[in-house]
């Protein structure tokens, strides 16, 4: 292969790599859960094991439709090289169809819910997209969790 030819792939090379690597931002909406239209419940079950059981209902995605996914976040008081706050757990819960809405549940442990919080997540925003964006409605646990329902055993 020719000098130039080497040069011409190395020049494609460096303009190549850096836009595949490229990250998409994402933006916490500061709209209410009625200014966003969604209809959706939240639960908490205290399991008096010092774990909780967090159950979620979409009904509704209003101006988030199409949902891509709903996260458990809970975040780390540690700060990144970047300023941002670093994650300690970030994970997707699974949605299953019950009864015409999405719900999904998760048992974790007390402490951990009530640093949480439910991020309902979209590329779209009132129909629209965004290249390389996407954005989340946050729902913070800690009220939830303070006063969560105990479950009661049968004798």
């Amino acid at each position: 292969m020719s000098r130039t030819a080497r040069i011409v792939l190395v020049i494609i090379a460096a303009f190549a790599i850096p836009a595949s690597c490229a990250f998409a931002l994402g933006f916490r909406l500061g709209e209410s859960k009625d200014e966003l239209n969604l209809k959706y419940d939240l639960s908490v079950y205290d399991h008096d094991t010092g774990r909780v059981t967090v159950k979620f209902t979409l009904k509704d995605e209003g101006r988030l439709k199409p949902v891509t996914s709903v996260d458990l976040h809970i975040a780390s008081d540690e700060k990144n090289e970047r300023g941002g706050f670093k994650s300690d757990l970030t994970m997707s819960m699974s949605l299953r169809e019950v009864e015409g809405n999405r719900v999904a549940q998760i048992h974790i442990r007390k402490d951990w819910a009530e640093r949480a919080e439910i991020q309902i997540k979209t590329g779209h925003l009132d129909g629209k997209q965004e290249p390389l964006t996407w954005y989340y409605h946050a729902v913070p646990l800690k009220d939830l969790v303070a006063r969560a329902e105990r479950f009661k055993t049968v004798e």
